[in-house]
């Protein structure tokens, strides 16, 4: 069996535990001499990059929002721009209309009245015609009745006349 003093094994040795917490400060203040200031050297470099980049990043922010209130301004000016460009081209459309309107009830017009004269062109040309088909029955009927008698040029005077004052009564 093997003897094992417990307490003595729970309770450590005080030289050794003096030993150990001499060295401990011995070397906390090496470390504080040598190491300590260029740890805080290297820690205000690093406090002093964090801060400039804070700055920096508070300065792009800065920039991005005046951007984006110089790209909200523009847009609006485009969209102001394209509802004058919208609403004129509107107005000539309107305009063009109005013009082609215009011009169609003139052809219109134009075609009406040429039609009305035409039509009073053939008219009284009909009448002229009638007025030749008459004398030229009249003639051959007096012709016939008088046995041709009288000349032919008296007769035509006579009922060229006759269909003068009928036409002339009728319009």
């Amino acid at each position: 069996m093997i003897d094992v003093d417990v307490l003595a094994q729970l309770i450590p040795n005080p030289l050794t535990m003096l030993v150990q917490l001499c060295s401990t400060f011995v070397l906390f203040l090496l470390a504080k001499i040598f190491l300590w200031p260029s740890v805080q050297t290297y820690l205000g470099k690093r406090s002093e990059k964090m801060q400039s980049d804070l700055e920096a990043s508070e300065q792009a922010k800065q920039e991005a929002l005046i951007d984006r209130q110089k790209a909200l301004s523009q847009l609006n000016e485009a969209s102001d721009k394209a509802e004058q460009i919208v609403s004129a081209a509107v107005k000539q459309a309107k305009e063009e209309k109005a013009g082609i309107l215009a011009q169609a009830d003139k052809e219109a017009d134009a075609a009406r009245k040429k039609a009305h004269e035409q039509i009073e062109a053939e008219r009284q040309a009909m009448y002229a015609d009638m007025k030749r088909e008459m004398v030229e029955v009249a003639l051959s009927a007096a012709g016939k009745l008088l046995g041709e008698q009288n000349p032919e040029e008296l007769d035509r005077d006579a009922i060229d006349a006759f269909v003068k004052e009928a036409g002339s009564y009728g319009e």
